[in-house]
């Protein structure tokens, strides 16, 4: 996979926090994939998540939309965040992964095949 695609993922999410009830870091992420589209079995057995764990997939815009609207820093940030998966991955779907205490992938396909993206945690009560 291009080097590119995680430097530019990188440094769009440096200093960067999701937030919810934890506010966690953003991380960037890759997996091997072989061509195959992100699905939530997928996700569960490269995440090391058991079988049987809650999964619910959204839209980009359905996760991170509202955080990019304004022109805050905050906003800008996601602003950017959003330019940097728009240009470097196709087909990109968020995966909500448990119940209460959340990992989130963001994630789509690199002109490789691969997948690449950015995880973080969430809190949702």
């Amino acid at each position: 996979m291009s080097s590119d695609v995680m430097s530019a993922l990188e440094r769009a999410t440096e200093g960067m926090v999701f937030m919810s009830e934890t506010d966690a870091p953003f991380q960037a992420l890759r997996w091997k994939a072989a061509g195959a589209e992100p699905t939530a079995k997928r996700v569960l057995a490269l995440g090391h998540h058991d079988a049987g764990t809650k999964v619910q997939e959204l839209s980009l815009d359905e996760f991170l939309g509202a955080y990019a609207e304004g022109d805050d820093e905050d906003a800008k940030r996601y602003q950017n965040l959003l330019e940097v998966l728009r240009e470097h991955l196709t087909g990109v779907r968020v995966f909500k992964v448990g119940r209460v205490n959340l990992d989130v992938y963001v994630l789509g396909r690199t002109k490789e095949g691969d997948w690449a993206g950015v995880q973080t945690k969430a809190v949702e009560t």
